[in-house]
């Protein structure tokens, strides 16, 4: 009797048994199930943004041709562009519109490597053009600012533009580029930049804060414009006020060169004629067609 209930005893298998095997399978089912789930989320299809009929460029911005001008000659570096543009949130409701903005094409401006404006340089005139932009790229790209609050809930921005007229840049005559030499080397000016685009730093003071001139901002400026004889034509009683970008506010060479500019900075620099009164002197006469000029220019406050 004994040796029986030992067999029977041996042959009994033990709940403690069930539960390693039920533990092992428990395991490894729970790694595949793992595994299993990663292989899903990692084969499941990204989000996509579909624009019907836009097209994308390298730089990840959509457009889409509207209408096709007629010119032949694209938009180049340091041209004058005139053009209409509106901006919208999603729902197409419309934050800002302009029938005249102005645009020059500068290698080293922020503006000019920025998606939206880049994009620009395939342009001609006649052209009209729709493009999507990620609410903060414009904001940061265009109007150096945060994300305002009635675009908060937006994540994209549509910029609709048509280019109006185009003219292309006037180079610094080699007669105009002697004539500024000889004048910095019979004053004396050491230190002095010269700028790609021919417009010579001539004195230079930093400014203080964080806070700069950009886009939108409302600038108040101390500034006097001189012949290279050192005579005035323009001294104004009171600072001049402008929000930066507004066009014609600026003689295009000094728009180029307060930008970034903070409160405080005093600058002293020649402008070629180009990027002042060009071609055809100013309206009423005081300053001659192809007449370099001397500026000095203090940013007094920025808001």
């Amino acid at each position: 009797m004994r040796g029986e209930a030992d067999t029977k005893s041996s042959s009994r298998i033990s709940p403690a048994y069930f539960r390693g095997i039920f533990r092992s399978l428990f395991k490894r089912n729970i790694i595949l199930i793992i595994v299993f789930g990663f292989f899903l989320s990692g084969c499941k299809p990204k989000p996509k943004i579909y624009f019907d009929g836009f097209s994308r460029n390298e730089a990840g911005l959509y457009y889409k041709m509207v209408s096709i001008g007629d010119g032949d000659y694209k938009i180049n570096v340091w041209d004058d562009v005139n053009f209409a543009c509106t901006f919208k949130k999603q729902n197409d409701s419309v934050f800002f519109s302009s029938s005249r903005e102005k645009i020059y094409f500068d290698p080293s401006d922020s503006l000019d490597k920025s998606i939206f404006l880049a994009h620009f340089r395939n342009l001609v005139k006649g052209d009209s053009v729709i493009y999507y932009m990620k609410t903060k790229t414009f904001f940061e790209s265009y109007f150096q600012t945060p994300v305002p609050e009635y675009c908060k809930n937006d994540s994209l921005v549509k910029v609709e533009v048509g280019i109006k007229d185009l003219k292309k840049e006037v180079k610094i005559t080699e007669k105009e580029l002697k004539l500024i030499k000889k004048f910095i080397k019979e004053n004396n000016y050491d230190v002095v930049t010269e700028l790609p685009n021919k417009i010579f730093i001539l004195e230079h003071k930093p400014g203080i804060g964080t806070d700069m001139v950009a886009y939108g901002k409302s600038v108040t400026v101390n500034y006097k414009g001189l012949f290279l004889n050192d005579s005035l034509f323009d001294n104004p009683l009171y600072p001049l006020q402008f929000n930066y970008g507004t066009p014609d506010q600026l003689l295009k060479g000094l728009n180029f060169v307060i930008k970034g500019m903070h409160k405080g900075e005093f600058i002293k620099i020649i402008l070629p004629s180009y990027l002042a009164y060009g071609e055809s002197g100013n309206t009423n006469g005081t300053v001659a067609p192809f007449t370099p000029l001397l500026y000095e220019v203090k940013i007094t406050d920025i808001k």
